[in-house]
């Protein structure tokens, strides 16, 4: 070992001889790898160390629509100190009587117990039952700010201060927060029997004490109250649900420029071991053996590699910092600032795994070559490795995907994804035989330059099949997502207005359901009325298990996490279709049935038969399942999951929710002011304040997995550029050649020009189709709706592809380009 160290340290004196190449691939893809996990870790360990702030405590009891029984309040009360708030939905009222929604907190003097009430300069928080504070957003929406009145439900109160931020165990919040003393909750009058309610008892636990076991412990005692616990362990888990899926997907496409970059590690090695071929003669003809002369070129390998994996791991460990500083504000909990050592050390592995996958031929093929062939001419592609030295890159990269499918929180789509890498990268490879086929057919056709051109595409030794795996994996996945993203959005701003009721209606009692529909007919004459009963209850056992047993929630059982919106029905509900069993006639009053959604049915594997119990105000309600439904979620009506036979859950204390279709540009103002000025306690969302907002986010993900995407095309432009250089030796020997011929650099010029337009240009084109050809599938099997992808900047993609790329290559040759015919002539 002593001997290779000192030969490699010599040889290195020598030059990188592609190398080079190998160092940029490497470490740029490693620090977007490093980058994109080291982030989506920092902000888990940010959760993870807020999480006592974000909820408040270290643990918090949820129960909906009522408070907590004697007992329970007495079995809350022996866990800890505690603080109790009140959550519901409610009209802020402006001193012009503008509207707006906000989450309404009702709060006892001893809320929060953690965390902190993050109030403007010059607020302070409610000292009475006749003051409120507003968030900022609300504030600036309204025109309001501290001393002016405003009115909530049936009451007026004094804005005292302005909220920057509070405890409330939520990430992305579709209307800003307001905050009042339990006893101005009360003023408001919105509590009512079968409000839309939700009550928090949050709890700090002496030291030692576990709060998941604590929380498990209360549901199992109480196992009909519907209650719902999250522990400090789980604070901002929709925050972490959020950044984990946009985290996988940011991964994959990470993986994917390391795949791309381990194509050009792959040429860049074979470059090295070529431009080693008369060291390596050399040293066989003096007596090395086979085993020194590969722990010589692994060990220089070796060092260049572990340079540009530090380099790499640099970008990503400063990633989190730098994101902190520049966009705190626009995230629910900022990341944390230190490295993420397991994150680095995660994108380390991978980074050596593609190294050794890509690079071990070349050197074995290198070790393998007899001294007379390595002095005839160049290595690669004509040693026939043993079977035991091809299998250890294949088995590198199975390592590399498992680790991917291992290391991520849902593995199906990690799996889904690593093979949608590893079918892209087979149906380019194909591509690059099919391109080297149809170039050696087609080589005598066209002018002479144009037919040098094409023949370049096939002679001995061309990348032609690794560049285009390079350039068509990145650029099939930009466009799947430019064309899904924007196939998304144009359904958003056409089919949104067109089929989404202007308003929804909530809180709005039994017993006002003719006024409301007078008030409709007045103020909107012709509109549209749906009024459906609601309530709220967690589904608390299926099949007699009770869900806090349950180990593990399957991915696609949402219906399982927390309170779910209640309904019961004579008729089908509109844009609801049968797929199993039978809906109960409309005079049906026997034993408890319940419709489900077909897909969380699946997701848990529940059949005709079987039995859901739901908490319903502190009551089990267990019906047997009569039918599955597939839900029209496209409709944007009400669309529940769980919908009861009549006479199940009549008896229980339930407003009425409603939407409102005034028809398209007709104007819901005057309604809305009336709706606030005679039945206050009414909320009204209005859907395209929501919709708004889901754009905006949904814009933010596309931006954020667009840059990705980009980046994942950049490793394939420096994949050409690093190709064409490694192979200028080559390139620089035919050019002489046409030079000493008669060429002029011109002619030589337009041929190379043929062959990198050629190559891009199919690549691209092939790479449009099947990235419209996955984009339709996800947009119309998986949302089901509508494909209507933005062509022109769809096609604007392949077409910008292409002039890059016939840029970065012709670039990367200029130098052989211009090399003087004698110093060409002398290198050969």
């Amino acid at each position: 070992m002593k001997l290779a160290l000192r030969l490699a340290r010599r040889d290195l004196k020598g030059g990188l001889g592609g190398l080079g190449l190998l160092w940029l691939c490497l470490a740029v893809a490693t620090a977007g790898l490093a980058s994109v996990t080291s982030l989506a870790a920092s902000i888990d360990v940010a959760i993870a160390a807020q999480g006592r702030a974000l909820i408040g405590g270290d643990l918090m009891l949820s129960v909906a629509q009522r408070e907590a029984s004697a007992d329970e309040q007495a079995a809350i009360g022996a866990l800890g100190p505690g603080a109790k708030s009140v959550g519901t939905r409610a009209m802020l009222v402006g001193r012009g009587g503008e509207t707006m929604l906000v989450e309404l907190t009702g709060a006892d003097s001893a809320w929060p117990l953690a965390g902190k009430l993050v109030l403007a300069p010059g607020g302070r928080r409610p000292g009475n039952a006749q003051e409120v504070a507003i968030g900022s957003a609300a504030a600036e929406r309204l025109a309001l700010g501290v001393g002016d009145t405003v009115r909530i439900g049936s009451a007026g109160f004094t804005v005292s201060g302005l909220i920057a931020s509070l405890p409330r165990d939520a990430g992305f919040a579709l209307s800003p927060p307001a905050l009042v003393d339990a006893e101005g909750l009360a003023r408001t009058g919105l509590v009512q029997p079968g409000s839309l309610t939700t009550t928090n008892y949050r709890v700090v636990m002496p030291a030692g004490q576990d709060p998941q076991a604590a929380g498990l412990a209360f549901q199992k005692r109480f196992p009909d109250g519907g209650w719902r616990a999250t522990d400090r362990s789980e604070g901002g888990s929709g925050t972490r649900r959020f950044v984990d899926r946009l985290g996988q997907m940011l991964s994959l496409v990470a993986l994917s420029a390391l795949a791309i970059g381990g194509i050009g590690m792959a040429s860049a090695a074979a470059a090295f071991a070529a431009s080693r071929r008369q060291s390596i003669a050399i040293l066989k003809l003096v007596g090395a053996r086979r085993a020194t002369i590969e722990a010589m070129l692994l060990i220089e390998l070796g060092l260049v590699a572990g340079l540009a994996i530090l380099a790499g791991l640099a970008v990503g460990a400063a990633t989190p910092a730098l994101v902190a500083s520049l966009a705190a504000p626009l995230l629910p909990v900022a990341p944390d600032p230190s490295p993420q050592w397991s994150a680095l050390g995660e994108a380390a592995l991978f980074g050596l795994l593609v190294t050794f996958a890509a690079s071990w031929g070349a050197i074995v093929g290198a070790s393998e070559t007899r001294p007379a062939e390595l002095l005839r001419g160049d290595v690669g592609g004509k040693v026939r490795l043993p079977l035991g030295q091809s299998l250890k890159p294949a088995l590198a990269l199975a390592a590399a995907a498992a680790l991917a499918i291992l290391s991520a929180t849902n593995h199906g789509f990690a799996a889904s994804g690593v093979a949608v890498i590893a079918a892209l990268a087979a149906l380019f490879a194909l591509l690059g035989v099919a391109i080297r086929r149809v170039a050696r057919g087609s080589k005598h056709r066209g002018g002479p330059t144009t037919r040098l051109g094409i023949a370049a595409l096939d002679r001995p030794g061309a990348a032609t099949g690794r560049l285009a795996v390079a350039l068509g994996m990145g650029l099939t996945l930009l466009v799947a997502l430019a064309a899904t993203a924007s196939s998304i959005l144009a359904e958003i701003d056409s089919s949104v207005p067109q089929r989404a009721p202007a308003l929804f209606l909530v809180d709005i009692p039994r017993g006002e359901a003719n006024r409301l529909t007078a008030m409709t007919a007045s103020e909107l004459p012709g509109a549209e009325l749906r009024l459906v009963p609601a309530l709220r209850g967690p589904v608390t056992a299926i099949n007699g298990r009770s869900v806090s047993e349950m180990r593990a929630i399957p991915e696609g059982a949402w219906i399982l996490r927390g309170d779910r919106g209640l309904t019961f029905a004579e008729q089908l509900p509109p844009a609801n279709r049968i797929v199993a069993g039978e809906w109960w006639s409309s005079d049906y009053r026997g034993p408890p049935l319940v419709s489900i959604d077909v897909d969380a049915a699946t997701a848990l594997g529940l059949k005709i038969g079987d039995r859901l119990t739901v908490g319903v105000l502190g009551r089990p309600v267990e019906a047997r399942i009569a039918s599955l439904r597939q839900i029209d979620w496209r409709s944007f009506g009400f669309n529940f999951a769980i919908v009861f036979s009549p006479g199940a859950i009549d008896a229980a204390p339930y407003t009425l929710m409603a939407t409102v279709s005034p028809g398209a540009g007709r104007s819901t103002e005057r309604f809305e002011r009336r709706l606030t000025a005679e039945l206050p306690m009414v909320s009204a969302v209005r859907v395209a304040e929501v919709v708004e907002q889901a754009k905006i986010l949904l814009g933010s993900i596309d931006g954020a997995v667009r840059i990705a995407t980009g980046f994942a095309i950049a490793m394939g432009m420096i994949v050409l550029a690093g190709s064409v250089v490694a192979t200028r030796r080559e390139r620089r020997r035919d050019i002489v050649l046409l030079r000493l011929v008669g060429a002029t650099r011109g002619e030589v010029a337009h041929s190379q020009l043929v062959e990198f337009a050629l190559l891009s240009a199919t690549v691209a084109m092939a790479a449009l189709v099947l990235g419209v050809i996955a984009a339709k599938a996800l947009v119309t099997w998986l949302f089901e709706f509508g494909f209507s992808p933005d062509w022109p900047s769809l096609i604007a993609i392949p077409a910008g592809a292409i002039v890059l790329a016939v840029g970065a290559a012709f670039a990367a040759a200029l130098p052989a380009l211009y090399a003087r015919p004698a110093e060409g002539l002398r290198a050969l």
